[in-house]
């Protein structure tokens, strides 16, 4: 099943709502942000990273960088609240480990690991806007929604791991 139909379909029984928004084909959050005339920080920005034998979702604005040992300190923060042992390697994954264990496309992943069964982190300075545009799984839609829908439906664990690019 295409990416978007199995959003659409997490979302209708979310009852979220969300606007999917078509643009011309692009390839970077920067060249959507151009593309629908919004700020780079709105624009979220999700990447998956290789947590010791499994993978988590995160999601950050996409005028920032990923700061890989803030987020790490945060997923061991969460971890030793569950009583897990602590991570010890954490990086961001290759295209093949994306390819082969999340989605076929790369740079089309959409910013809900619940969807893949695998925790979101989502960094709190993205969730400071009223709206944010997501990743619909291609390079020629987006998902247009509030915050505060994001955060109901997602349920992400939320830090601050984000940086100036």
């Amino acid at each position: 099943m295409p990416i978007l139909k199995r959003l659409e379909n997490f979302l209708k029984k979310e009852k979220a709502f969300y606007t999917v928004v078509p643009h011309k084909t692009v390839y970077t959050t920067f060249d959507l942000s151009q593309t629908l005339h919004e700020d780079l920080g709105v624009i979220a920005k999700a990447l998956l990273l290789k947590v010791d034998r499994d993978f988590v979702f995160a999601v950050i604005p996409g005028n920032k960088r990923l700061d890989l040992d803030k987020l790490k300190k945060l997923i061991n923060t969460e971890k030793k609240k569950q009583g897990e042992q602590p991570t010890k390697r954490l990086k961001i994954a290759t295209e093949t480990q994306i390819k082969r264990s999340i989605t076929k496309k790369v740079g089309a992943l959409v910013p809900f690991g619940s969807i893949y069964r695998k925790k979101t982190y989502a960094d709190q300075l993205l969730l400071k806007n009223k709206k944010i545009i997501l990743n619909a799984g291609n390079f020629k839609e987006s998902i247009r929604m509030t915050t505060s829908v994001y955060q109901k439906v997602e349920q992400p664990i939320l830090g601050s791991f984000s940086k100036a690019k």
